[in-house]
């Protein structure tokens, strides 16, 4: 006889990994960035970590989500993409690699309160969320909008030779 009660657990059982986020969704919380000892090693989708790559560890978004991190006390922000799973440290929400880190002024203080917004998916950058896309008319082709090939210009300039008698010249020396 199947035991039903453990199927419904395993079915209904909030998993992590498959954190489904929502375009624009912000979050906030303490960012620190990577050891010494990390770089140069796998990560947790299999590429090596660099220091001069903007990527950072995240615990619940998917691999390749597009984040924009700002640094709360000074507003700056960088964008990094998801690739690795942490930090594990309790009370913090994201790992930065050293170039990130840096472009936020983290290095210098290790820890900083930031806002977490995502901004893209799989190397697709959007700051407005799709269900917010829609045109306003339909779109219209006109001869105005393109670029003509020759410019005409209705005055002719040409340079004055004989500006003696202005103030701003200067005079020759003799």
């Amino acid at each position: 006889m199947v035991n039903y009660r453990w199927i419904f657990c395993l079915l209904f059982i909030p998993l992590p990994a498959l954190h489904a986020q929502e375009l624009g969704e912000e979050s906030y919380g303490i960012a620190s960035f990577y050891s010494n000892s990390f770089y140069a090693k796998k990560t947790a989708n299999q590429e090596l970590l660099k220091r001069n790559t903007y990527t950072a560890a995240h615990r619940i978004y998917p691999f390749n989500t597009l984040l924009e991190v700002t640094n709360i006390y000074n507003k700056k922000s960088v964008i990094v993409r998801i690739n690795d799973r942490g930090p594990y440290k309790r009370g913090r929400i994201i790992d930065l690699t050293e170039a990130a880190a840096k472009k936020i002024n983290l290095r210098k203080v290790g820890l900083a309160k930031v806002k977490i917004k995502v901004i893209g998916f799989e190397n697709e950058v959007m700051l407005i969320p799709y269900h917010d896309l829609e045109l306003e008319t339909t779109p219209k082709f006109s001869s105005k909008f393109y670029q003509k090939t020759r410019l005409k210009y209705k005055k002719k300039y040409r340079v004055k030779k004989n500006i003696r008698n202005k103030k701003y010249v200067k005079k020759k020396s003799k």
